[in-house]
């Protein structure tokens, strides 16, 4: 390839050379060119100077002269360009086809064969321009002509139904587009492609591309399907097919991310599922007195680096719980703690580990809270046979290792404790999710949905919008049946909607009627015209300044009398600052309530305020439980790493201020997690 783009610049680079009577370029991978014959040719170009005729009428003179010379397939794409120019398609096509029966391996064949397959497709004959590009040599061309050469065979696989080759060109025009608005278009036509195929044509196209692009990521849509659908053997075969094949960074990530949703969903025992009883059945529990413990832990927390601050709330829970102050101040703490900062790095938290592991009279370590960092530090602890008291929200990192254990809140936890509320204590048995097309919304509307079909309830809607959306008219209007509707049935919704706007220039009694016609409009086979909100409750996984925009246009498209269901991100001011009265009664989850009325929680408020002079927060509170965890196998005797890990697992239910934690046999803590709702624009704590 670099030869034969060698050989053609070298030949144009040496015409002034040539007209000296030097030799042409030689032992490049193509004929000879002679000077005499780089001579003729050069004069072909004064000509054009003279018009298309004269320069057409010197190529034909150059042609008959030198008939199988190095430049005549040169000569003949010139000439076949010329006819194009003067509208003459027919000559041009055979001008083309000459260029390639008389010279089928010359350096200019590609663009002959490319350009005539373009000419044979505009005149309708789609099989002859496939059988005319199908043998082209795109390393022939240069970079403009590939992109047109992507185009062309995307739009023949198109037009003779090959999925698989259509895909594959759209691929390689996504990749290779010159701007940016081009290679948008190029990957917007794909993902309409692939959305189009059903799971059996997924596998079918991805088969018959073999190692072609995009072969991966047809098999990760097909993996993604089947686990949408709940066939777990299915996706693992898909999962595995991907696996084997190249693939770019953002489909490694994708992978990593259905291997962890393909593990989320993999049959677990019922007790793994369950959730332990709310903190309110053990309000009378107290912190206990930890008074006479002595011992050694280690931390593994990042204190600098980008995430230092919430290190530092982590590493205060640790604090308050190992009473490393004393009492009041007075007398030395029973506990010593062994603080190493990882820097949200996960070579530095092993690191950490190793070293502590190190320490002789070390019973454990607690951190650290990143996924990544949490994972490197689990693989060292595991070696080192050192309990291991991490405060991720991933359960993979205890998953086979029996020295691990996890008791950050996850996600599927948020998402059982809303839908057991919601099913059980509100009487919602119909639901809808509205969610963000995003890692987090769409693992968030799989685990509700599950949450909620185990509980005997339904999901009977489900739209997606933009993660960076300010607008959700569109996702709301799909939720509420606005799409594919008929056009008698957008007419009726206009006349619904000019009787509602009389009605409010009417007089009471003439707008009551005007409401009423409306309101008893039908489509034409008697069914209810949109919105049709058939849904008790409806859950949407995003953060509070996105729920507070959403919720006056769900109040603008008349979807009322739902109650509002999110997860922990809805608890900020933004919520109620912003959404206002159309959050009322909204429920959300929450891994702490500092304002929830139990005594466990107000008297760890109350001391970390004192101490600290400002209120914890999520991570402050589940470190603190997390280390009187660790510390109550301190004062029962447990001082050996062996002792305290039987002593993890033997801790069935703890309450504690973060919830009530339930530690499973494979290390991974269950967790209720608090519920809040909205009631005269206040947060208050649910019982």
């Amino acid at each position: 390839m670099r030869e034969v783009r060698c050989a053609r610049s070298i030949r144009r680079a040496v015409a002034a050379l040539a007209l000296l009577g030097l030799a042409g370029c030689a032992g490049l991978g193509g004929p000879r060119v002679s000077s005499e014959e780089r001579a003729a040719y050069d004069t072909t170009r004064i000509a054009g100077a003279g018009g298309p005729a004269a320069e057409a009428k010197a190529l034909e003179a150059f042609l008959a002269r030198f008939p199988d010379g190095a430049l005549a397939d040169d000569a003949g794409v010139r000439l076949a360009e010329l006819e194009l120019a003067r509208g003459r398609r027919e000559a041009a096509r055979r001008r083309l086809e000459a260029v390639l029966e008389s010279h089928p391996k010359g350096d200019r064949s590609a663009t002959a064969r490319l350009r005539l397959a373009r000419l044979q497709l505009e005149q309708g004959d789609a099989e002859a321009a496939w059988v005319t590009a199908r043998p082209l040599r795109l390393s022939l061309l240069d970079e403009k002509e590939r992109r047109a050469a992507h185009a062309l065979l995307a739009e023949l696989g198109r037009r003779r139904g090959d999925v698989a080759q259509e895909l594959h060109w759209l691929s390689r025009m996504a990749e290779d587009a010159s701007d940016p608005k081009a290679a948008a278009q190029a990957e917007q036509r794909l993902a309409s492609l692939v959305g189009s195929l059903d799971r059996a044509q997924l596998a079918e196209t991805a088969e018959r591309l073999e190692r072609r692009r995009p072969a991966a990521r047809l098999w990760l849509e097909a993996a993604s399907r089947a686990l949408d659908a709940g066939d777990v053997s299915a996706a693992e075969v898909a999962l595995a097919r991907a696996g084997k094949l190249p693939l770019s960074p953002e489909e490694a990530r994708h992978h990593v991310t259905l291997e962890q949703a393909l593990t989320d969903r993999a049959p677990r025992p019922a007790e793994a599922l369950a959730l332990p009883p709310p903190l309110a059945d053990v309000a009378g529990a107290s912190t206990p007195v930890l008074g006479n413990v002595r011992g050694t832990l280690g931390v593994v927390l990042p204190l600098s680096g980008s995430l230092a601050d919430v290190g530092e709330e982590s590493l205060r829970g640790i604090l308050l719980a190992a009473d490393v102050f004393g009492a009041g101040g007075e007398g030395e703490p029973g506990v010593r703690l062994l603080v190493r900062d990882s820097g949200g790095q996960p070579e530095a938290a092993a690191a950490a580990v190793e070293e502590l592991a190190r320490e002789e009279e070390l019973s454990a370590v607690i951190g650290p809270l990143l996924a990544e960092e949490a994972q490197a530090a689990a693989v060292e602890a595991e070696r080192a046979r050192v309990p291991l008291l991490s405060l991720t929200r991933r359960e993979e990192v205890a998953q086979g290792r029996p020295h691990v254990f996890r008791f950050g809140t996850t996600r599927r936890m948020e998402a059982e404790a809303l839908a057991e509320y919601a099913v059980e204590r509100l009487g919602a048995r119909r639901f809808a999710l509205l969610y963000p097309q995003d890692r987090y919304g769409r693992e968030f509307r799989r685990l509700f949905w599950d949450a909620v079909e185990a509980r005997g309830g339904a999901v009977v809607g489900v739209a997606g919008y933009a993660p960076d959306a300010t607008d959700f008219r569109a996702a709301i209007r799909r939720l509420v049946g606005y799409e594919l509707l008929s056009s008698e049935e957008r007419a009726l919704l206009k006349q619904r909607s000019r009787l509602r706007q009389q009605a409010k220039r009417s007089s009471a009694e003439r707008a009551a009627e005007l409401r009423a016609r409306a309101d008893a409009l039908r489509a034409p086979d008697g069914s209810e015209l949109p919105p049709i909100v058939d849904f008790d409750a409806l859950f949407i996984p995003d953060a509070a300044d996105k729920v507070a925009l959403i919720a006056p246009q769900l109040a603008f498209h008349e979807v009322e009398d739902v109650r509002l269901l999110g997860p922990s991100g809805w608890y900020h001011e933004d919520l109620i600052r912003i959404g206002g009265r159309h959050v009322e009664r909204a429920v959300f989850t929450s891994a702490f309530d500092p304002g929830s009325p139990v005594p466990l929680v107000r008297e760890f408020t109350r001391r970390y305020e004192r101490q600290f002079g400002s209120a914890p927060s999520v991570f402050s509170a589940e470190s603190f439980d997390a280390t009187n965890l660790a510390l109550l196998q301190l004062l029962h005797g447990r001082q050996t790493p062996g002792d305290l890990r039987k002593g993890l697992l033997d801790a069935r239910i703890h309450p504690g201020v973060s919830g009530v934690t339930a530690v499973r046999r494979d290390g991974n803590a269950a967790k209720r997690p608090f519920l809040v709702g909205v009631e005269r624009g206040e947060f208050v704590p649910i019982p």
